[in-house]
């Protein structure tokens, strides 16, 4: 069941992220029962729908998609899947794309998922991204999170791979959400006629973040065997010692790995611990 931590910054950070890559009017994160579906994060605006809203399950498409409906149309009102479905009738919605939010235990939660009343295509690998950063949604509201750290003979590993993935999956996010903004959809070439230069600044931040995640992974590793923490108290208090002195979380993840070997390294007292 999706509770209060679908407010975690990690969230947050999913929903930007989502937003940036989908260019749709909405993202959304809904909470599903048997009978009911429910908007529980929202970013972006399209009339009627907002945080709260709430409609008897078989009237979403996302109950379509969790049906078997193909995951994303950008047709939506001459897709068999979707065209008589209450809510893209009565939201007059063209795209949508969806991917399920799933418990420990296999039960599908929630879902990811975007909307738009304009003609907005899903590439494959987009919606490979989403399902990437759905992952950083069940650990924080699902409690289906990575607890084993060691070290190997090429440094820290987070878990098993699986359980890397999701520690990778949650870093990017954050460091994405640094340079993103939560201001709505991104402009389309059709609105500013400038579309390759955004998309040659998301890629900018993308190879940044992904640059900045390798050395965040080793501060993780490095705090979690210094100070005896599970990866994702260690990711947490990282951040939370950056933030606090107002520096970026990569940055200071680098004196962090420093220390390591170099005991000289000044760090704040909350990252310092056993050295």
């Amino acid at each position: 069941m999706l509770g209060a931590s679908v407010h975690h910054p990690a969230v947050t950070a999913v929903l930007a992220t989502a937003a940036d890559l989908l260019g749709m009017e909405v993202v959304y994160i809904s909470r599903m029962t048997e009978d009911e579906f429910r908007v529980e994060r929202l970013l972006g605006q399209l009339p009627g729908v907002y945080e709260g809203l709430t409609l008897p399950r078989q009237d979403a498409m996302c109950d379509r998609l969790l049906a078997g409906a193909p995951p994303a149309t950008s047709d939506a009102a001459n897709d068999p899947a979707y065209a008589d479905s209450p809510t893209r009738v009565a939201f007059d919605i063209c795209s949508y794309v969806g991917v399920p939010v799933r418990a420990p235990d296999g039960t599908t939660v929630g879902t990811l998922c975007g909307i738009d009343r304009g003609k907005v295509p899903v590439a494959e690998d987009a919606l490979q991204i989403l399902q990437l950063l759905v992952r950083v949604i069940e650990a924080h509201v699902t409690g289906n999170e990575a607890t084993v750290i060691r070290r190997t003979p090429t440094g820290w590993q987070v878990g098993d791979e699986e359980e890397k993935d999701l520690t990778s999956a949650m870093v990017l996010a954050d460091l994405l959400a640094g340079d993103l903004t939560a201001a709505g959809r991104p402009p389309r070439a059709s609105d500013s006629g400038d579309e390759m230069e955004r998309l040659r600044v998301a890629v900018g931040q993308l190879e940044h973040a992904l640059a900045a995640r390798v050395v965040v992974e080793q501060a993780i590793g490095v705090l979690a065997e210094r100070q005896r923490l599970a990866p994702r108290a260690a990711f947490e208090r990282l951040r939370k010692a950056a933030r606090s002195r107002g520096r970026k979380v990569h940055e200071l993840a680098k004196q962090v790995v420093a220390s390591s070997t170099d005991p000289s390294v000044p760090l704040p007292p909350e990252l310092a611990g056993r050295r």
